[in-house]
């Protein structure tokens, strides 16, 4: 019986250790001196979270050992209309380096932090966007705090956290002023990079879309005022500076401003792709949504709700995928100036779904999710606007090439006979007033038919871009030069010019038709005949005869192919 009984003891005491926990060992303190900075606080923290947000500082205090827990980084705690409790302690080994607890969390709500001086009386701090700058206890765009002056001693610092509507997860980091005073400076040279960026592309655009008139510079620069405007909010600046004791602007403003830099977002995509030549649904879609989204945004500030909240998230998601549908949708349709709206577009929506995901409590807060969407902006402005310049470049371009070929042949790159003809009835106005005589050399290339029987259409085709440049070759800077016919060209020479000048010309013009050149099939020489008008002294001359002169030196040259040997003859024009 005894043998049974020491087995079952020995069982009895093992279960007995199992169920009975032993007390969880809290934090170890964090020790501040100059050579840890900056101080690992994640490891000395403990949380505990009040639903009812009505526990005050002595209750807290007086919380049992078990209710506070260990943090763990990177874990979202949804606060709602509670309160979050931050607990840790910390000792001080030197009055030097003074020591700050920060919270870079610029859209933190409320941060009270609180110790026991050395009287064992409360000393607390307030910081936070719902704050004016004025009632925090550190002028800034986050909530800074002063650590207990107290050296050598281990003090207890307790750290309530009010965060409505998205979940928290900023743990808050203790610096040296040293460390404090660069980090702050960085972060200004950051911002002042990116506002001063964004300032000079507004600039630019709305100049650019006062000298192009294009509404796309005009919807980029709105769109970039408006992205920069939300930053400016969600960073602090605008709090801090412009309405630093109206801190209910902090989140209205925020809000708003970046739903309608989405809403302008998707207007310049929209101005930019033109949806609606592949897809009227997209079209609609993106047009329904440019609207919806700072209706939504009004609506959520006068009925906050969780469903609005998550309203809010929807469309802008919906807005997200609406804009990567349209720009994938116009490159699978080959459309090149999209591919710059796809190159600066992607790191901001990359950058916007870190936002999405720690509004969700899926991801957590840190640089990225603070800063992110400005480093991407930065990249995304640059690339967009130099895209909007070659979209600019390149419509001029056709613009300029479409405008020059209804005034120039598309073959030879000469003027056409409108443009001889605008020259001819200035050149004839001249002469009438000023009596400065002037010649039209009329000349048809003769054996362009026998070259295109003989060798083909790209021969003749070539034949005649030699003609145009031998043409060329003979003229003066001030002289103009046209095709005017299937065959047939036209040399104006500006006056004075005398009756053997322009014979002069055109014996030039003629022997350089028949210098042989390997360029034709058997060195073949061109074969032109020239037609001569010259308009001298105390002619009768009448602006309105312009068009019957051009015809009548066309039907001259074009009646010289009678097998007469004569190559160049004098016309009365």
């Amino acid at each position: 019986m005894a043998a049974l009984i020491h087995p079952m003891l020995a069982l009895l005491a093992l279960l007995a250790a199992l169920l009975v926990q032993p007390a969880r060992a809290e934090a170890p303190p964090l020790v501040l001196d100059g050579n840890n900075s900056p101080a690992l606080l994640e490891h000395s923290l403990e949380v505990l979270r009040d639903r009812t947000g009505q526990l005050s500082i002595e209750q807290i205090e007086q919380q049992p050992a078990a209710g506070f827990t260990p943090v763990v980084p990177g874990k979202s705690y949804t606060i709602d209309n509670g309160a979050l409790w931050l607990r840790f302690d910390a000792k001080i080994k030197s009055a030097a380096p003074h020591w700050r607890l920060t919270i870079p969390m610029p859209t933190l709500d409320d941060a009270t932090l609180y110790y026991r001086d050395q009287d064992g009386q409360w000393v607390s701090q307030q910081a936070g966007d719902t704050r004016a700058i004025s009632s925090r206890a550190q002028a800034g765009r986050y909530p800074v705090f002063d650590l207990s002056p107290e050296t050598g001693k281990t003090v207890r610092y307790y750290l309530q956290i009010r965060h409505v509507r998205v979940p928290y997860s900023m743990l808050p980091r203790i610096v040296s002023d040293a460390q404090f005073v660069e980090s702050r400076q960085n972060e200004h040279m950051l911002l002042g990079i990116y506002f001063g960026l964004a300032a000079l592309a507004v600039l630019l655009s709305l100049g650019n879309a006062l000298a192009y008139r294009d509404a796309a510079f005009g919807i980029f620069a709105l769109y970039v005022a408006m992205f920069a405007g939300a930053q400016a909010t969600y960073t602090g600046l605008a709090g801090l500076y412009v309405w630093p004791e109206w801190p209910q602007l902090n989140n209205a403003f925020g809000l708003l401003l970046l739903l309608l830099a989405s809403a302008t977002g998707l207007w310049f995509a929209r101005t930019v792709i033109v949806p609606r030549r592949y897809s009227r649904a997209l079209d609609v879609l993106m047009l329904t949504l440019m609207l919806l989204l700072p209706l939504a945004g009004l609506l959520d500030l006068l009925f906050s709700t969780p469903l609005s909240f998550l309203l809010l998230h929807l469309l802008i998601s919906m807005g997200m995928a609406a804009l990567v549908l349209g720009v994938g949708l116009a490159l699978f349709e080959g459309d090149r100036d999209t591919r710059w709206v796809a190159l600066g577009f992607s790191p901001l929506l990359l950058a916007t779904l870190l936002p999405l995901l720690r509004n969700l409590g899926v991801a957590s807060s840190g640089f990225w999710t603070e800063y992110g969407r400005i480093i991407a902006s930065a990249i995304e402005v640059p690339i967009l606007f130099y895209g909007l310049h070659r979209r600019v470049s390149q419509s001029r371009n056709i613009s300029s090439r479409t405008t020059a070929l209804r005034h120039a042949d598309p073959l030879t790159g000469l003027h056409t006979s409108s443009v001889l003809l605008r020259k001819m009835r200035q050149s004839l106005a001249t002469a009438e007033r000023y009596q400065l005589p002037f010649a039209l050399l009329m000349v048809n290339l003769a054996n362009l038919g026998s070259l295109q029987k003989q060798h083909g259409r790209e021969t003749a085709d070539r034949a005649m871009v030699m003609a145009a440049a031998r043409i060329r070759g003979v003229a003066q800077a001030s002289d103009t030069v046209a095709r005017v016919g299937d065959t047939q060209f036209a040399l104006m020479m500006e006056g004075p010019v005398s009756v053997e000048a322009a014979n002069d010309v055109a014996t030039k013009l003629l022997a350089s038709g028949l210098r042989s050149s390997n360029q034709l099939p058997g060195a073949e020489p061109l074969v032109f005949h020239i037609a001569v008008g010259h308009i001298g002294k105390g002619a009768d001359v009448a602006v309105t005869q312009a068009e019957a002169r051009l015809a009548r030196m066309l039907q001259a040259v074009r009646t010289m192919d009678d097998g007469s040997r004569k190559a160049i003859r004098q016309v009365k024009f």
